[in-house]
């Protein structure tokens, strides 16, 4: 009986530690990135940071929210081991706003698009 006790008493917490790292899509907030970021295609759609910049001139002119010439230069950075592109735009409309755009490298799928007043 004590066995058992101990038994429960040590892998109680160890199952409970191990639950903690479960990662949960649905729950995210809209600045945190995916769990598991798609790997699909054996070379990256946006290789470089000029591309980067292009797609993300692109999608701002898509939505109509800012002029690309105007709102330049982004401020564009790896992140999550150089799998996500990050892109950072300031808007011209106001003064602590930014645009902060994050895309899939591999696959060219926007992640995030959200705007901080920081």
């Amino acid at each position: 009986m004590l066995r058992i006790v101990l038994i429960i008493l040590y892998f109680l917490p160890l199952s409970l530690m191990a639950q903690e790292g479960k990662c949960k899509d649905k729950n995210r907030r809209i600045d945190q990135l995916p769990c598991k970021l798609a790997n699909h295609y054996g070379t990256d759609i946006i290789p470089d940071e000029e591309i980067a910049i292009k797609y993300v001139d692109i999608l701002i002119r898509k939505r109509e929210l800012l002029d690309p010439e105007k709102s330049k230069p982004y401020q564009v950075s790896l992140i999550a081991d150089n799998k996500v592109w990050q892109i950072v735009v300031k808007s011209y409309n106001c003064r602590y706003c930014k645009i902060y755009i994050n895309i899939n490298k591999n696959t060219g799928e926007v992640l995030n698009y959200y705007k901080s007043e920081d």
